[in-house]
């Protein structure tokens, strides 16, 4: 049997930073980006997990305009 991987977001403690990323069979944390809202982790994090593309276009626009440690997206 498979077993299934979903993407979530965690909080960092005593930061305002959100790290996207996957827990592995065994526990370990695995992160694939770091973002300064929590919109924009859930965001990628609904893109990861098979959300519609279109929502990845903003959020890919905004990366490509400050990185992924974003303030702000328009």
């Amino acid at each position: 049997m498979r077993e299934s991987m979903s993407y979530v977001y965690i909080k960092s403690k005593g930061y305002e930073l959100y790290t996207v990323g996957f827990y592995r069979p065994d526990g370990t944390w695995e992160p694939e980006s770091d973002w300064v809202r929590s919109e924009y982790a859930a965001k990628r994090v609904r893109y990861l997990n098979g959300a519609a593309i279109e929502a990845q276009r903003h959020v890919q626009d905004c990366i490509g305009r400050s990185g992924p440690y974003m303030n702000e997206i328009d």
